[in-house]
Formats: structure tokens, C-alpha cells, sequence
């Protein structure tokens, strides 16, 4: 009975030992946008499993995926309702107005004064484009991109059409392509227009036209960049149901080798030349106007790892939550992702081992003679997505550009 005794005994010390130690560990939890296709994704894990290894006290909950419209919501819902990550990765530009003004965040000036080593790790230029308009850091950028056509280059030289470098050019490389049953230009119209959208304006009417936004009137040159879609469109540029697709179904026609061009950015073109071994390469969209200029191209840095104020505060996370913030962020980290995604990085280092596609990338950005934001960082949400909602009624002859951008602006105006 006794040995029963002091069996039972042990047996609870043992549980209450380990409900202690479970008990003591520290959860952190963490969205970036580093999921899925995103060729970052296995670095990020990596990173991840470093600090925990560093760390083995600490257990993070990783709440990363691709950030689409319905992620956008979640995350804004979290802040609105005081449940949000410990480490959030958002945009830094208009878009990050209902988190920063939720109060939610944590300023980061002098969290980075007092570690000066990896606040050197930045690019000065960088940590000026991010602040928030109150002239504060709320978020820690790590790789920035740059857009422009991603070119299939067995198509072009099968058929032997010039790489556009006009709007005569282009629309010859599209009737060409279509002569040879090959999809001219894929694209998500219906769905996710949003790069045709600002590389229709940038390259008709010029980056000052494009960087305009609308609150103030509406600019002759937007109208235009969205006429140039219709002509497109009724040119037969674009795939068949493109105006009930979204951007994976246009990706996936170029990537199988059966659409010659896409409007995208740094970021798919990893994903891009998947299938079909397929070479490809990225260049400026065509100068399709009189104000365009050849060489401008839609690039920055507009989204950043943001630090939650009560996570903060919390004199128990406090340490540790910070270290995480630069493990994630520091020189090296931001290096490795960089060599990843192809992407521009926040920091003074030199990607290695980048493909020919990401070196034509590089190379296009240091050549550019201006370099804009998208136009979804300066408009609010709201009236952007009225404008990408509004591309189809557009292309097809059922409103007028016109009158698409006056609905815009007077969303714009409400929501300022």
C-alpha cells in the first residue's frame, strides 16, 4: 500500500512539473506573407525554426498566408478588435492606415536607436520611404519589388516578334500571337487587374500623371490608361475568360508556355517559369503614350513587419518578441530572403546567386529614370477597389473610363 502511495505521489508530481513547464512557455504569434507560392516561404521557415531552436521556451503560432482581399479584412478585424499578432506583416504605405491608427502598434524609432548595429542594417533610403505620415516607423521592411511585363522568350523567338517596346510594337507582337493561337497577354481583368491598371497610366500619360492620385480632380491621364485596356481588350490581347479570372489562372497560362506575356512583378516570376521549362525574362511595359517614358517602372517598398504595442508593453514578451522582430529583419535575414524572391533588399547587402530573370529585374530598377509607387499606396481602399472593380464595365463598352474614375474620387473624398 505504501509503494502504491508514494507511486500515485510521483506520478503527480511528475504532472504538475510538466503542466509547469507547459505552462511557462511563451506563445508568440506571427503573420507574414510568406506562405504558400511565395518563394520566400521555406526561408522564412527556416528563420523561424532558428529562433525557436535559440529559443526553445518560446512556441510561435504562425498565422502566415498569402495576403489576398479576405486576409486583408481578417487582419484589420484582429486590430479592430484588440486580437492581433504579436508580429504582423503589412503594408506601409495608404493601406496601413486602419492598423496604425487602430493604436495597436508599437513606434519603432527608438527601439532601433537603441540597437544601432541592426538599424544600420538598413538602407537609409528605405526606412524614409516606409515612415507613416506622423514621420514615425511603424514597420521594418524586408525585400521590396518591382513590376513590368514578364516575357516568354521561347514564344518570342519562335515566332520572331520584337519584345515591346511601344504601343505599335505591342500591338503587333499581339496580332501576331493570336495569328499562332498563342494567348497574347494573360491577365486576371475581372478579378485582379491591379497591374495592367498602373502600367496602362505610368506608361500613357507619365509618372507625374500616374503619381497624381485623384482626391484633387481627375486626370486626363488616367482616363486614357484605362482606354488603352479597351483597345487592348478589343484587340483580342487577352485570354478568353478573362474577365471571370483572377491572377493564378493567368499565371497558370503562362507558365504552361501558352501566353507570351504578363503583367506582374518580381514576385511571380519564380512561379512563372515553373512548367514547361520555359525561359523568361522582365522588361518596362511598353511607352504605349506621347508622356510615357520607356525606362519608369512601379517599384518600392511598401510593406514592413509591424510590432504589437501590447506585446510591448507585456514585460514578459517584451524581450523576447523584439529579438524575434530582429532575427526576422536583420542583415542576413533580409540577404537570404532576398536571394529567395528576387526581390530589392532593405539592407545593404548584395543578393548572390540570383537567375538571369532576377538579374534583368535588378538591372531594369537601376536603370530607371523615375520610379513611382502603385497606385493602391496612394488612393484608399475603398475607391481602389472601385477602380479594379470597374476595369470590366470598362473593357467591355458598358461605362465609360470617365465615369468609372468619378466614382472613385468621390469614395476617395469620403474616406479621407
Amino acid at each position: 500500500m505504501m509503494k502504491k502511495s508514494i507511486f500515485v505521489f510521483l506520478t503527480l508530481c511528475l504532472v504538475l512539473a510538466v503542466g509547469s513547464l507547459s505552462a511557462g512557455a511563451m506563445e508568440l504569434r506571427i503573420y507574414s506573407m510568406f506562405s504558400g507560392a511565395d518563394p520566400a516561404s521555406d526561408v522564412y521557415e527556416e528563420l523561424i525554426a532558428e529562433f525557436k531552436a535559440e529559443h526553445p521556451q518560446v512556441e510561435i503560432i504562425d498565422e502566415s498566408a498569402t495576403l489576398d482581399e479576405s486576409v486583408k479584412v481578417r487582419i484589420e478585424n484582429d486590430f479592430a478588435s484588440e486580437n492581433e499578432p504579436d508580429i504582423t506583416m503589412y503594408f506601409t504605405d495608404s493601406q496601413a492606415k486602419p492598423i496604425v491608427e487602430s493604436g495597436r502598434v508599437t513606434p519603432l524609432n527608438d527601439i532601433l536607436a537603441n540597437n544601432p548595429e541592426w538599424k544600420a542594417g538598413f538602407l537609409d533610403s528605405v526606412l524614409e520611404q516606409v515612415k507613416y505620415s506622423d514621420g514615425k516607423i511603424y514597420a521594418l521592411p524586408i525585400t521590396g519589388f518591382y513590376e513590368g511585363l514578364i516575357v516568354n522568350l521561347d514564344l518570342f523567338e519562335k515566332y520572331d516578334v520584337k519584345i515591346p517596346e511601344t504601343k505599335t510594337e505591342l500591338l503587333a507582337a499581339v496580332k501576331t500571337f493570336r495569328e499562332n493561337d498563342i494567348v497574347p497577354m494573360a491577365a486576371g481583368l475581372g478579378m485582379t487587374p491591379h497591374y495592367n491598371i498602373e502600367h496602362a497610366i505610368l506608361k500613357v500619360g507619365g509618372a507625374k500623371a500616374h503619381d497624381s492620385g485623384i482626391a484633387d480632380g481627375i486626370n486626363p491621364m488616367w482616363i486614357k490608361g484605362l482606354e488603352h485596356l479597351e483597345e487592348l481588350y478589343k484587340a483580342d490581347a487577352f485570354q478568353k475568360d478573362t474577365l471571370t479570372q483572377d491572377w493564378s489562372g493567368a499565371r497558370q497560362l503562362f507558365k504552361q508556355g501558352r501566353a507570351a506575356m504578363l503583367v506582374e512583378g518580381s514576385w511571380a516570376i519564380n512561379d512563372a517559369q515553373n512548367e514547361g521549362a520555359n525561359r523568361v525574362t522582365i522588361v518596362p511595359y511598353p511607352r504605349v503614350g506621347e508622356k510615357g517614358n520607356k525606362s519608369d517602372l512601379i517599384a518600392g517598398f511598401t510593406s514592413g513587419m509591424y510590432l504589437s504595442k501590447e506585446a510591448y508593453n507585456d514585460q514578459e514578451k517584451k524581450e523576447l518578441v523584439v529579438e524575434l522582430l530582429k532575427h526576422l529583419t536583420n542583415k542576413e535575414a533580409i540577404k537570404k530572403i532576398a536571394e529567395a524572391n528576387g526581390g530589392l533588399p532593405a539592407a545593404d547587402v548584395t543578393p548572390a546567386g540570383l537567375t538571369k530573370p532576377y538579374q534583368a529585374g535588378l538591372e531594369m530598377f537601376k536603370n530607371a529614370a523615375h520610379v513611382s509607387l502603385p497606385i493602391d499606396a496612394q488612393i484608399q481602399r475603398p475607391a481602389w477597389q472601385t477602380l479594379v472593380d470597374g476595369v470590366a464595365y470598362i473593357v467591355s463598352g458598358r461605362r465609360s473610363a470617365a465615369d468609372i474614375l468619378e466614382t472613385v474620387r468621390q469614395i476617395e473624398l469620403q474616406a479621407r
